[in-house]
């Protein structure tokens, strides 16, 4: 079961803390406000112990629910963790509302609401007498391109797109960008990096003719402030962009501050060290 809406375009929450946000609101109808669901790369779906190819989830934080459609299920499913129950959804109530997102229309939802069960890594349930599981997706680790950061969390893709850059500025940063490499350390667990740095993705695409190339590196979710490449690089902050010309490092910028304008903080570094 495909959907007519692209694939290729924000890291979820934790499970626990969603629930209790979600508690916390109230319970709300079934039928109530399911929209706004975004594609969303945080969970993987199981059936019958094996990942299905090809499924997608999308999170709706309005609803308090995950929308699942996968080829192998009879139909899209609603999970609820406001009503802690799970739900059939009609397939032509289930609407296209922008980029990786839907709504469900009214009357989406049909059957009788079936229970589910929260484990350490996500949620179990049965649909169809299938056994299906929710787990959280391993953090991207190690060396990484532009269009897996975009696969592994869709909301990369749709925050970039959101983000305006400065076109002088990027012009400019083209202009000097002889010889420079951005190397960039940053975990998809990290919600700094989820928040800022897709501003620093906008600003790679709009470089791709230029001189100036990107590396990226993943800080895996196993003792990530122990990998090796990270030491090496002496990192404290997420994400952290080095910027090296002809192989020397002639500075970098980190966390919040230095991502919220990302092509003005490389400038300023390329101006300094022509």
């Amino acid at each position: 079961m495909r959907l007519p809406i692209a694939r290729t375009t924000t890291a979820l929450v934790l499970y626990l803390a969603a629930a209790v946000l979600l508690v916390a609101a109230g319970t709300a109808g079934a039928q109530d406000d399911l929209r706004g669901f975004q594609l969303d790369g945080a969970y993987q779906l199981f059936l019958q112990g094996q990942e299905a190819p090809g499924s997608q989830l999308y999170l709706s934080r309005t609803a308090g629910a995950f929308l699942v459609v996968a080829d192998d299920l009879s139909s899209p499913i609603l999970v609820s963790l406001r009503n802690q129950a799970i739900y059939k959804v009609q397939l032509l109530k289930v609407s296209p509302a922008g980029e990786d997102t839907l709504d469900l229309l009214p009357g989406a939802l049909f059957g009788t609401p079936a229970p589910f069960r929260q484990t350490p890594t996500g949620i179990e349930f049965i649909i169809d007498d299938v056994r299906a599981q929710l787990r959280k997706r391993p953090s991207l680790a190690g060396e990484a391109t532009l269009e897996a950061l975009y696969d592994h969390d869709p909301g990369y893709r749709r925050s970039a797109n959101a983000y305006e850059t400065n076109a002088a500025v990027v012009a400019e940063v083209a202009e000097l960008s002889a010889g420079v490499e951005v190397r960039v350390v940053f975990g998809t667990w990290c919600h700094v990096c989820e928040r800022f740095m897709p501003r620093g993705l906008k600003v790679h695409e709009e470089l791709q003719e230029s001189p100036l190339r990107f590396s990226y590196y993943g800080m895996g979710d196993d003792d990530p402030w122990g990998d090796a490449e990270v030491k090496r690089l002496e990192v404290t902050e997420l994400p952290t962009a080095i910027v090296y010309r002809d192989g020397r490092e002639i500075g970098r910028y980190a966390g919040g501050p230095g991502w919220t304008t990302p092509e003005v903080s490389l400038r300023n570094i390329l101006r300094e060290n022509p």
